[in-house]
């Protein structure tokens, strides 16, 4: 068997498989070179869902003559020197790859050009042979000219590597995953405006104005920005921002749960589980939070040199980082009213609105003026990539002049072992608290100066004092109870409400960790219950947790249990069946989490003894258990996540019986 040394031009053609994957992989490279570049303003613009061209404009600082060759070089790179840098990543190019890759396998133009040059230079590399050690990529280049900034046309994508074309899909698949990406793009960076076309028709054009919130609503609408919660908290050196969303708008999927750590778009299952558990018993099961959070931390502890595409990332302190979100994550949904607004809307007039809606959207999106990146010669934003995004530049290979100082001085952000400078922040002073922060903390400026974080301050209904205006209605379904207050209409489900108020019971019989018997009822005779292998297994792993429920479990010899006492809340059931139910769930949810997540799932799941539905309360009974929702902190979810109660406004019924006419 004779061993062969690969041509250049194949070992290109099978690195470029690494990154370029599909057209979203390199208008991914483009765009983040464009933001590395210091630009304000970027334009993407696609044709065949990117298969035919790809064109990605900016207003960063160019790339110098005498460095664009280096530029379609492997592994020559401006944003890194040796290995150390990658403990400290600043920029989100550092591998040198980007535009080599994109050229191996497509037909690449690049304009470009300085802020101190009076041309541009374009640089073409039309046929794709006469490759050597010193020229791997064959350029033309001619002086043209130009504004500044960086414009490049990627052609024909994969025309010399058919067999990996024809593992791409439709266009309008191929352009749904370059929509996404940029659309998440322009979520990481908001002070950056995105304009971005697909076949010559406008899909979205951000303003760049630093505010988060207006972006969540440009790209996702109006009902889910109108549902969204603000989160700001900072613990020593983790800060996290952003926002996410209300129970009532979960997804059956994980894709709109969006991560940034410092600017970066990334995946990451520490941060997935993290905000997750911080919704606590607010989910249901399968249902999975709307959330759009920044993640800013020393550099030195996030390592995203994992994979090529740069989209997964290691944490060196992983416990830490998933604490602070679960904690962050909670703090704010335990601050918020939470009970889902209905809409007595039929299905036709929701659609109605939505489309009246859309319609709205895309007339404003035509009307907006919509200047080209070279057009905006304005100073670059006071709003940055974290940690200053490194040495700026457009290709992921070459080494850039600095893009042109803001007038105030250079601001300093400093960690336990990591300094830079950023030239490009204006009024550094305030990015600056006024007491000296710990060590490892930030100084930075938030990305988000124009966003309002402030919670919403609408008045609470679900409060003791407002308990003298509630007026109990009745009963209906032997289920659901109304009340009306002022001028909306509660209805609460009397078996999910009551779920609720045991489930509080024994969690701060749990927190307070006091197995006495003042929580538990004695059963006489014992029940007696016989385990399976797994099941013993469970129970006795979790012991304490039982034992400080209330139950008193005694082993009989083999695999058979006396149920002594059972918790005061669940007298009244069958303990072998309760007990028995726990701990198969246990066994299938393979309980995972922070010790209070998983006491959170045992709890949730011993609270099956609430009174059902179809069963009629009194009138005082169900004022016992109203007394008891408002005495919770959070009343809002059952332990298994469904509403214990929806709200009607008086108004939505005035616009139903045409009381009102819209």
């Amino acid at each position: 068997m004779e061993i062969h040394l690969l041509s250049e031009e194949t070992i290109n053609k099978i690195a470029a498989g690494e990154v370029v994957e599909r057209p979203v992989n390199v208008v991914k490279e483009l765009v983040e070179n464009a933001i590395d570049a210091g630009a304000t303003a970027i334009t993407c613009e696609i044709r065949e869902g990117g298969k035919k061209m790809i064109r990605v404009t900016d207003n960063g600082c160019g790339i110098e003559k005498d460095q664009i060759t280096k530029a379609f070089e492997r592994h020559a790179t401006s944003k890194i020197r040796d290995d150390s840098d990658l403990t400290r990543l600043v920029s989100l190019g550092f591998r040198g790859e980007a535009l080599s890759s994109i050229a191996a396998v497509s037909q690449v133009e690049m304009i470009t050009k300085t802020r101190d040059s009076l041309t541009g230079i374009r640089a073409t590399n039309q046929v794709l042979h006469g490759f050597s050690e010193d020229m791997p990529v064959r350029l033309d280049l001619e002086e043209i000219g130009a504004p500044d900034g960086t414009s490049v046309v990627v052609r024909n994508l994969f025309y010399n590597v058919p067999v990996r074309s024809r593992f791409l899909k439709q266009p309008q698949t191929e352009a749904g995953y370059i929509t996404d990406l940029i659309e998440r793009q322009a979520l990481s960076h908001p002070g950056i405006s995105f304009h971005y076309r697909v076949d010559g028709k406008e899909k979205l054009h951000t303003t760049g104005n630093g505010d988060l919130k207006e972006l969540i609503y440009r790209i996702y609408g109006r009902e889910i920005s109108k549902k969204v919660l603000p989160v700001r908290a900072q613990e020593g050196k983790y800060r996290l921002e952003g926002f996410i969303g209300r129970p009532d708008i979960a997804r059956t999927t994980r894709n709109f749960e969006v991560f940034f750590v410092n600017g970066r778009m990334l995946r990451s299952n520490i941060l997935s589980k993290a905000l997750e558990a911080g919704y606590r018993t607010d989910l249901m099961q399968h249902r999975f939070p709307f959330a759009v959070l920044h993640l800013t931390l020393p550099p030195v502890e996030a390592d995203v040199n994992v994979h090529p595409t740069k989209m997964e990332v290691r944490f060196s302190e992983s416990e830490a980082v998933y604490h602070f979100i679960d904690e962050s994550v909670h703090s704010v949904l335990g601050s918020a009213e939470l009970i889902p607004a209905e809409i007595l809307e039929t299905r036709a007039e929701e659609n109605k609105r939505r489309r009246e809606e859309k319609e709205k959207a895309a007339q404003q999106l035509q009307s907006e003026s919509r200047p080209e990146p070279f057009e905006r010669a304005r100073m670059v934003r006071e709003t940055m990539a974290p940690y200053g995004a490194g040495s700026p530049g457009t290709a992921d290979s070459i080494r850039f002049t600095e893009p042109a100082p803001a007038p105030a001085g250079p601001a300093r952000i400093e960690f336990e072992d990591f300094i830079f400078e950023d030239k490009r922040v204006k009024e550094p002073e305030k990015s600056h608290p006024a007491d000296e922060p710990a060590r490892g903390a930030f100084k930075q400026a938030s990305l988000f100066e124009n966003t309002d974080f402030s919670q919403d301050e609408a008045p609470r209904i679900l409060i003791p004092e407002n308990k003298p205006n509630f007026r109990i209605i009745g009963q209906v379904f032997e289920t659901y109870w109304l009340i009306q207050y002022e001028g909306k209409m509660l209805v609460i489900d009397q078996h999910a409400a009551h779920e609720k108020v045991n489930y509080e019971r024994l969690m701060k019989r749990l927190q307070n960790s006091d197995p006495s018997r003042s929580g538990s009822q004695m059963l006489a005779p014992p029940s007696v219950i016989t385990l399976t292998g797994r099941e013993e297994g469970a129970l006795h792993t979790h012991e304490q947790v039982f034992a400080a429920m209330g139950y008193e479990i005694e082993p009989l010899g083999g695999s058979s249990y006396a149920i002594r006492a059972i918790p005061m809340e669940l007298y009244g059931n069958d303990p072998t069946e309760l007990l028995r139910e726990t701990l198969e769930e246990i066994v299938e949810e393979k309980m995972t989490g922070t010790p209070q997540a998983v006491l959170s799932k045992i709890a949730s799941m011993s609270c099956k003894a609430a009174v059902k539905g179809n069963s009629l309360l009194s009138e005082k009974e169900a004022e016992v258990l109203i007394d008891e929702l408002l005495k919770l902190e959070n009343p809002y979810h059952c332990p298994h996540g469904r509403p214990t109660m929806i709200v009607f406004s008086q108004s939505d019924m005035d616009k139903k019986f045409k009381r009102i006419v819209t």
